[in-house]
């Protein structure tokens, strides 16, 4: 069960929180003028009483379905459930919350934080590649919720980190967001020291480039078959599980070849 979608006013309030906590202004101003439905949506997740650990790890896995992933269409499917099995294998299963998105023309929520052993698998049905690549709207979605939600846990007493994974073979294409702006809200959460945030480039010539862009220090190159997506995967759900079982905080290295 999750919990109600919150309002606007809960939003600001979560924020004026975290701000209180490192969220600088700016970046908190930035998630504020980007709040809409689909936003708030993104901002919900599993109720306190799921949640049977008082130290969580938040993961947002945002998934490039723009047409140039249709080639790939099954190894994504593939790798996104098998990570999803690693981390149910784990002893941090019910500590891991998952959230997954996927853009082209627009953002999509296909689930808000829900504990790993609760998650639906994907499916060709959710994920089918058509159209162009709104990153910039989509990451801004997807820290406005990990922020607001990881506020909400940590203001009853969980300790939370926040993982993010962008998977895409491309920049953006369709976004009404600037990358200054993703970038001035990453280089806050970073600043706080609880946040990861990963950039898994397909195919990309310069990854290092497009993860600049938007303020994700941890790059992660990648070949464009079949068999490097699902690579990519494994290697992400062990960085997770790594970093789950890490102190809050703690400066540790995310991804590691």
């Amino acid at each position: 069960m999750m919990t109600n979608n919150p309002n606007i006013g809960d939003i600001q309030d979560l924020f004026a929180d975290a701000q209180g906590e490192g969220l600088q202004d700016q970046a908190s101003a930035i998630l504020v003028e980007n709040l809409d439905s689909v936003a708030l949506a993104g901002c919900n997740g599993a109720d306190l009483t799921e949640i049977n650990t008082d130290d969580v790890t938040l993961v947002a896995a945002v998934i490039d379905a723009s047409g140039s992933m249709s080639g790939v269409r099954q190894a994504v499917i593939d790798g996104f459930n098998t990570m999803l099995d690693s981390f149910n294998g784990s002893k941090q299963a019910d500590s891991i919350l998952v959230s997954a998105w996927s853009f082209n023309d627009a953002a999509r929520l296909h689930f808000s934080y829900t504990p790993a052993p609760s998650v639906a698998r994907l499916t060709m049905r959710e994920y089918e590649p058509d159209g162009g690549t709104a990153l910039y709207d989509t990451l801004l979605y997807v820290m406005a919720g990990m922020v607001a939600y990881g506020q909400t846990l940590r203001n009853s007493g969980v300790r939370t980190r926040g993982i993010i994974v962008v998977f895409s073979d491309g920049g953006d294409n369709t976004s009404r967001a600037k990358a200054f702006q993703v970038k001035t809200v990453s280089d806050s959460l970073m600043a706080q020291e609880i946040y990861t945030l990963a950039y898994a480039g397909f195919g990309v010539p310069d990854p290092a480039r497009l993860a600049a862009e938007v303020g994700f220090p941890v790059v992660i190159p990648a070949g464009s078959g079949p068999s490097e997506i699902r690579r990519i995967f494994r290697q992400v759900s062990a960085s997770v599980i790594r970093a789950s079982q890490a102190t809050v905080g703690a400066n540790n290295a995310f991804f590691t070849m």
